[in-house]
């Protein structure tokens, strides 16, 4: 449920408070996550023939590039580049999503099924925003799917002026008691996610006046379904 009029500036706040703290870890992780690293690659150089050392070094660097990752998306979430909206077709921005991240089809042998909204939609994006909102959802519904099934991206306009897309994969499906939590600030079910990208993805839609929800149920794979509101055709410069 998106918060009241009342409600939206506390909403806000906590938002800003958030980011601020997420920054603010973000930067006193970073100098000891490179000390970390240092200490563990001139270890690695000193010692070259012990197995058990290299083992154990190779495994604090991947903890250390998991960390650091942790660390960019934080400073992402809590630094959010300013939105610019201007006149545009978000399928537009999924052309180009679609066609920078082929690779992610060919790898798992997916096939994709596109439907575009006709007439074009015409909206107050961000393209570079959008873009990452996309990628994130894409990135999801790929590794989810299994090898060799298809993927659906849907657009239409709804009858009441909205653009609406559904990008829906045959995965499995997510539980029951943690679809409602999906979209919270560190929460993730996946081995080393942050639990930042579908959190970063829902303020970017809701900057667009726009909704962002994932949708499941067993045997029915997973949706996600993005809505924004449409630029009506009479307006100005429409």
């Amino acid at each position: 449920m998106k918060p009241s009029l009342l409600e939206r500036p506390v909403v806000d706040a906590r938002l800003k408070a958030i980011g601020e703290i997420s920054v603010g870890v973000a930067r006193e992780l970073r100098s000891p996550l490179l000390g970390i690293s240092s200490a563990a690659q001139l270890l690695r150089f000193r010692v070259k023939d012990d197995p058990i050392i290299e083992k154990n070094v190779g495994r604090i660097l991947r903890e250390v590039e998991r960390l650091n990752n942790l660390v960019a998306a934080l400073l992402e979430y809590g630094r959010p580049d300013s939105i610019h909206l201007e006149p545009g077709d978000p399928d537009v921005v999924w052309d180009e999503v679609l066609e920078n991240q082929r690779g992610l089809f060919e790898s798992r042998a997916l096939l994709l099924h596109r439907a575009r909204a006709e007439p074009p939609a015409r909206c107050a994006i961000d393209p570079a925003q959008l873009a990452r909102v996309f990628i994130n959802l894409l990135v999801n519904a790929t590794d989810a799917a299994p090898e060799g099934t298809d993927v659906t991206l849907e657009s239409r306009m709804t009858s009441d002026g909205r653009w609406r897309c559904r990008l829906h994969n045959d995965g499995a499906s997510i539980p029951a008691d943690v679809l409602p939590r999906v979209f919270e600030l560190f929460f993730s079910t996946k081995p080393g996610g942050t639990g930042i990208g579908l959190a970063l993805c829902q303020r970017i839609i809701e900057e667009h006046a726009g909704t962002i929800a994932l949708e499941s149920a067993p045997e029915a794979g997973v949706a996600a379904t993005v809505t924004l509101p449409a630029i009506p055709r009479h307006a100005k410069g429409a």
